[in-house]
Order: C-alpha cells, then sequence, then structure tokens
C-alpha cells in the first residue's frame, strides 16, 4: 500500500559497513514500473531507516533524429511536436547532433493515437509520422526533412507562400488544376512564361520514394528560396516563418 513501511530483518554483522557498500533494490510489479535500487552504508547491528522512495511509472519514449535529406546532415534547433487524438500537444526541439526525445506519461505506452510532427515554425515542409506504441514504451521515429539531392538539381528552388495553392497543368488562368500546395512546399522553376512558373513538386510516399510532378504556378504564390535547403544547416535561421 502506498506509504506502507517495508520491513527486513538481517542477522547481524550481515551488511558491508563500508560507505554505500549496499544496495536496497525494489521491484515493483507490472512492466510499466521500473526496478528502484537505493545505496546505503551498513551498520554492525542496530535499525537502518532509509528515506522514503517513490515509484514513478516507466514514461512512453519517442526518440530519434532529425537531418537533411539533401546531404544527411544533422539538424539542431528544430521544434518537433507530438500531438494525441485530443489536441494535447507536447514539445520538443532537436539538439545540434541532430537528436530528439520525448518522455510521454506512462499511459501513452498503451495508445496509439499520437502522430509527431518535425519542422514547425521553420521553412522546411513539416513531416509528421504515427507513434504507434501498443504496449511498447520504447519508439524510435527518424525525420528527414527538406528536398532530395536530385530534386534540388532540377531548378532554383522557391517556398510555396500559402495553403491550398493551386498547381496547374498549363499557364492560361483556369486551366486545369492538379492538386492544392501546401505552405512551404518546395518548387523547382525550371521555366518562367511572364508571371507564371513552370517546374517540379516532390512528394514522398514513403521516407526515400518519391516522385516528382510537373506543373505550372504563379509567380505571386512563391518566394525564392536561396541556399536555404542546401547550406552549411549551422547557417540556417530554422525558425523562419
Amino acid at each position: 500500500m502506498p506509504e506502507e513501511k517495508i520491513e527486513v530483518y538481517l542477522p547481524q554483522n550481515t551488511l558491508s559497513t563500508d560507505k554505500n557498500g549496499n544496495i536496497f533494490v525494489i521491484s515493483p510489479q507490472g512492466r510499466d514500473m521500473p526496478e528502484i535500487r537505493k545505496k546505503f552504508t551498513g551498520i554492525r547491528y542496530g535499525d537502518i531507516i532509509l528515506p522514503v522512495t517513490q515509484i514513478i511509472k516507466t514514461p512512453a519514449i519517442v526518440e530519434g533524429i532529425v537531418f537533411r535529406r539533401y546531404d544527411d546532415r544533422m539538424l539542431g534547433g528544430i521544434q518537433l511536436i507530438a500531438t494525441d487524438s485530443t489536441g494535447r500537444d507536447f514539445y520538443t526541439k532537436s539538439r545540434m547532433n541532430g537528436d530528439y526525445r520525448f518522455e510521454l506519461p506512462n499511459e501513452y505506452g498503451y495508445r496509439n493515437d499520437i502522430v509527431v510532427s518535425a519542422g514547425v515554425g521553420s521553412l522546411f515542409p513539416v513531416v509528421t509520422m504515427d507513434a504507434q506504441f501498443g504496449g511498447n514504451f520504447n519508439l524510435e521515429l527518424d525525420f528527414p526533412l527538406g528536398p532530395s539531392k536530385e530534386f534540388v538539381e532540377q531548378g532554383n528552388l522557391y517556398i510555396i507562400k500559402n495553403n491550398f495553392t493551386p498547381i496547374r497543368t498549363t499557364f492560361f488562368n483556369g486551366s486545369l488544376t492538379l492538386f492544392l500546395l501546401s505552405k512551404n512546399d518546395i518548387f523547382a522553376v525550371r521555366q518562367v512564361a511572364g508571371n507564371k512558373l513552370y517546374g517540379l513538386v516532390e512528394i514522398f510516399y514513403t521516407d526515400e520514394n518519391a516522385k516528382m510532378i510537373s506543373g505550372w504556378v504563379r509567380e505571386q504564390d512563391v518566394i525564392y528560396a536561396e541556399n536555404y535547403f542546401v547550406s552549411d544547416p549551422d547557417d540556417l535561421d530554422l525558425v523562419k516563418q
């Protein structure tokens, strides 16, 4: 029971009198509570009273690395958000070596309604992955951000300014819309016709596989990315909107 004392009786001269030469091990029942070890100094005879031990349930861990897809360089300072189905958010940022770590409440280790998003608030298109715990308290999710090297070589890179930006089959007004682009999608320009730009977008259907789709966008719907996606990561303004 909580706060109930545990008493252990040992023969005299059983314990080591060296400083912290003994270990008292508490093994709670249930895999979601970790084993606890307390070091203490023994005596020849008499009573030893150890401090109160608080048992904390094992957190649900999501960890991994964030790196640039173009050259596999690690990205520090990237915002990541873990969100459950009720809209509750947890925040962290990648460290300079690219690694990140979420420690979520124990209950999430039994749930499958968590999504983790990386690149939030930067010019990188946000990448979102499902965190399927299902009783496993440790998940590893790695996030590749930005365009592939092959895509970077297709033309000058521009960034889509707003959500629901149409990419069309031709440069004529009212031509067929292929689909709608999202804010921070990347567009590789290969041809210019007045205020219309022809180029490619890269659509990833797995972490490593993508398809390039061509079409037209308006010049007013994009901003020039310069060398943002290929510069030294230490020089990037990762919180730029």
